[in-house]
């Protein structure tokens, strides 16, 4: 009786390794089917806490279906917010909104808590920032409906993203008080005031034109470094510092285009300058 050699199989997708369907080595079926090993090799939770040590993703859960659940619950729970909690003369937050049109991005999921709600508490020095942290959108908006009637300037906050300015609220910001300012973690105009002790950091601003020559080339605006005092939102404590900031408060350029134009000339982009220190 002739003994024949058993076919050898891949660990990874149990398939025949001299077959057609099974790629050259182990290590790139790995990469091929990596989720889907990672998500039949990950650990069996029965509650939402069992995937979370010290507030942040599992690294068991990575890169499985879990990402996949986890991102859905999100958007469920955020969609369960705006068309069940707006009752009882209670409005859903405007930035909610906003945060359910933009989506959810991977630092949402992977920190267990990335909202919370903020409440100024007033206070014999002045008032005092608090805030409770929330893991889902519907957990933010319930908890911010019971304290809107006694602190109502609480608001919602996203902590784990920043977002830009819209487009269509671009233009509409510069007939506010100068004081208000796009805060992209709570998404809406907040009042900026300066950090106490006052503190001051270098950065590019975006400032019209004056020098008749360029304005005669079509240069609009240009880059100067200026010198800026640090501000911070009176609700969340977000800094000036960000790029995501500085890029929704700047100027804006507006181009009118006719109607029925299919080519449109490029256009003169602003110059940069950098004046020494």
């Amino acid at each position: 009786m002739v003994k024949t050699k058993r076919r050898p199989r891949c660990r990874w997708c149990n398939k025949h390794l001299d077959s057609q369907s099974h790629p050259d080595s182990e290590p790139l079926c790995f990469r091929v089917n990596e989720k889907k090993i990672r998500s039949r090799m990950r650990p069996r939770v029965k509650t939402l806490s069992e995937t979370y040590l010290d507030g942040h993703l599992r690294s068991e859960f990575i890169s499985t279906d879990m990402e996949d659940k986890l991102m859905d619950r999100q958007r469920r729970l955020a969609l369960d917010a705006i068309l069940g909690l707006s009752d009882n003369g209670y409005k859903v937050p405007r930035n909610v909104h906003y945060f359910m049109d933009y989506g959810f991005i991977w630092n949402q999921i992977a920190d267990q808590k990335p909202w919370a709600v903020y409440v100024l508490v007033p206070g014999e020095d002045g008032p005092r920032r608090k805030r409770k942290r929330c893991n889902n959108l519907w957990e933010a908006v319930l908890f911010h409906r019971k304290t809107i009637e006694e602190y109502p300037n609480s608001g919602i906050v996203s902590l784990a993203r920043a977002y830009d300015i819209p487009r269509e609220w671009a233009l509409k910001k510069d007939k506010l008080p100068k004081r208000f300012k796009w805060c992209p973690h709570c998404c809406t105009f907040r009042v900026f005031r300066r950090v106490n002790p006052p503190q001051q950091f270098f950065a590019m601003v975006k400032r019209p034109v004056t020098d008749e020559k360029k304005i005669a080339k079509g240069v609009l605006f240009e880059w100067i470094e200026r010198k800026l005092w640090l501000t911070e939102c009176q609700l969340c404590g977000h800094t000036n510092r960000s790029q995501i900031f500085r890029r929704s408060n700047q100027q804006w350029e507006v181009r009118r285009i006719r109607q029925g134009k299919h080519r449109v000339k490029p256009h003169i982009r602003s110059q940069q300058k950098k004046v020494k220190r």
